[in-house]
């Protein structure tokens, strides 16, 4: 490789560089992150959740979701919700048994019964893999389970619509649940009594995203920082943003480095293990040693007074504080050099405090391309400045760690 003399050669030769790396990068879509998705029960507490496929009480016998969380494509949660208001009316509730599916979870039911009359093929996906349908049931105002013909997921002639050798309790039962979804918009499926699709359920594409990671529905910024690859400490940052138009990328490819020892595994990170969490985290405030910055995030001025307490038997544990402690392990917030000239907290770890679970994630400034953290993410101030120039509180911004 021929090497340049000078400010030009070098600007050059990383002009080159950024520009293949924009290139081989693959974009993160907003189906991978599941943006678009809302958590039900943060929007209807009184909805019932027996997500079966986070049990092994389902016909595979297995634990298939690694969490409970009931996600579906906003309107059609939203639909949900009209239900269950409807239901409330009559003394009534839904109990939900089913939503968002992952691909990967399909393609595992798919091999354990691969019967199209109950489980969808994965290679044209369900409706559950675009977080359109939903399986539910009916609880009285106790939040007891009403009898049905049939149980959920039996899969037996038991569960159509037109099965009609069971209780007339169950029967009222199966009636009353197919007219308020039907009210609601829904259309139900002839063999499966629990299991109705959002009439738009075509506009929405299959998606893969790990529960785990989908953001709060009123999150309307996204920060997505992938996983390295195995022994690195190098990765990508993008930005997403909610638009009349749906989620779209303005941010990225960014280069960023993580913690020494790589992203950790969900609820491992512990306090000076190197690892940067993995999880999805509120952001702010932003930080920096001059009085002022260009952001309309909350912003704090770092002075030496100010410290960062990492001590895990104190009580201030991952707490910012002013006036140097004597007796409490901290690191300091206006540092000899400017990796802290500019930066933003990370809300790890937060609500509530554990001690050890781990302290002082930011994003700030990096040492170069390569060079670890201890558990931040940092980059180039110029991408820090335009992110958080960027931020917006009013969208509730948040940070995806390990995607």
């Amino acid at each position: 490789m021929k090497y340049f003399q000078g400010k030009v050669g070098r600007g050059l030769m990383v002009a080159c560089i950024m520009l293949f790396f924009s290139c081989v990068v693959q974009a993160v879509s907003p189906e991978q992150l599941g943006l678009g998705m809302a958590d039900v029960s943060l929007l209807d507490p009184s909805i019932i959740h027996d997500l079966k496929y986070a049990t092994t009480d389902n016909f595979t016998g297995q634990v298939l979701y690694p969490s409970a969380r009931c996600l579906l494509r906003e309107p059609v949660a939203w639909r949900l919700l009209q239900a269950q208001r409807n239901l409330r009316a009559q003394g009534l509730g839904l109990k939900v048994f089913d939503c968002y599916r992952p691909i990967a979870v399909q393609r595992k039911m798919w091999t354990i019964y691969p019967d199209a009359d109950y489980v969808a093929n994965p290679a044209s996906g369900s409706r559950h893999n675009r977080g359109a349908s939903v399986d539910v049931g009916l609880v009285d105002a106790a939040g007891r389970e009403l009898p049905m013909p049939s149980k959920f997921d039996e899969f037996s002639e038991r569960s159509h619509l037109n099965f009609m050798a069971a209780s007339p309790e169950a029967l009222r039962n199966r009636q009353i649940l197919q007219e308020t979804m039907r009210q609601a918009g829904f259309s139900p499926v002839t063999t499966e009594w629990w299991h109705f699709d959002s009439p738009d359920w075509r506009e929405y594409q299959l998606s893969d995203a790990d529960s785990r990671l989908v953001p709060a529905p009123d999150a309307a910024q996204v920060l997505a920082v992938a996983n390295p690859g195995p022994g690195s400490v190098e990765s990508v940052m993008w930005g997403l943003e909610k638009t009349p138009r749906g989620w779209e990328t303005v941010l990225g490819p960014i280069q960023v480095v993580v913690g020494r020892t790589g992203i950790a595994a969900f609820d491992c990170k512990r306090e000076g293990d190197g690892m940067t969490p993995r999880g999805v985290f509120a952001l702010g405030p932003v930080f920096g040693y001059a009085a002022t910055a260009d952001t309309r995030m909350p912003y704090r001025q770092a002075t030496s007074e100010d410290v960062w307490i990492d001590d895990t038997a104190s009580p201030r544990y991952n707490q910012w504080v002013t006036g140097i402690p004597t007796h409490e392990s901290h690191e300091k917030m206006h540092r000899a050099d400017d990796l802290y000239q500019i930066g933003m907290v990370v809300g790890y770890n937060t609500d509530p405090v554990i001690a050890g679970r781990g302290s002082a994630i930011f994003l700030h400034v990096w040492k170069g391309p390569g060079k670890a953290t201890s558990g931040c993410v940092a980059m180039e101030l110029s991408d820090l400045k335009r992110i958080v120039s960027w931020l917006n509180p009013a969208r509730k911004p948040q940070i995806i760690l390990g995607y």
